[in-house]
């Protein structure tokens, strides 16, 4: 219940709201009723505006490589020969810190230590969550993901430099 002619703050005393409630119903009360909403208030449309952009983003990275492909075009290496196994053969890229590891380590550590390694990342939520509660803090789960992408990315760079 309103009184005439009193602060807002008794109004917000006698009407039993809090002042967050109050603040939100003033501002409502403020804005004329026809107006039109703000471009922020309208939001981004998905179509056609994202989806337009999205295309316009994928040609151009098409075209780039296409035209990357034609200025710098990869030459053919030599025929391979069935007759003769290659001297050294090495695996994809993405194999390098696997098949780094294998060569650094003793087989049995070697083979069971990349299957410890999936499973954790299987059950990373879990670790995650043990280890924010034994050790109260949020920053150290981190601190091991960082800590193993080093890891594997010098393993990745030590395979591919000769």
């Amino acid at each position: 219940m309103e009184w005439p002619n009193t602060p807002p703050e008794c109004s917000v005393k006698l009407s039993g709201d809090f002042p967050g409630a109050m603040n939100k119903r003033r501002k409502e009360e403020m804005k004329p009723m026809n107006e039109p909403q703000s471009d922020k208030e309208k939001g981004y449309k998905f179509f056609p505006d994202h989806i337009l952009t999205e295309i316009n983003i994928g040609l151009f990275l098409f075209y780039l490589c296409t035209i990357l492909a034609i200025v710098l075009p990869v030459e053919m290496a030599e025929k391979a020969n069935p007759l003769v196994t290659p001297e050294h053969i090495k695996p994809e890229w993405y194999f390098f810190p696997m098949y780094k590891w294998i060569k650094l380590t003793p087989e049995a550590v070697g083979l069971f230590f990349p299957m410890l390694v999936i499973a954790i990342f299987i059950f990373w939520p879990f670790v995650d969550q043990f280890i924010t509660k034994i050790t109260h803090s949020k920053i150290l789960p981190v601190v091991i993901g960082v800590i193993g992408m080093v890891i594997v990315t010098s393993l990745m760079i030590m395979e591919a430099i000769p």
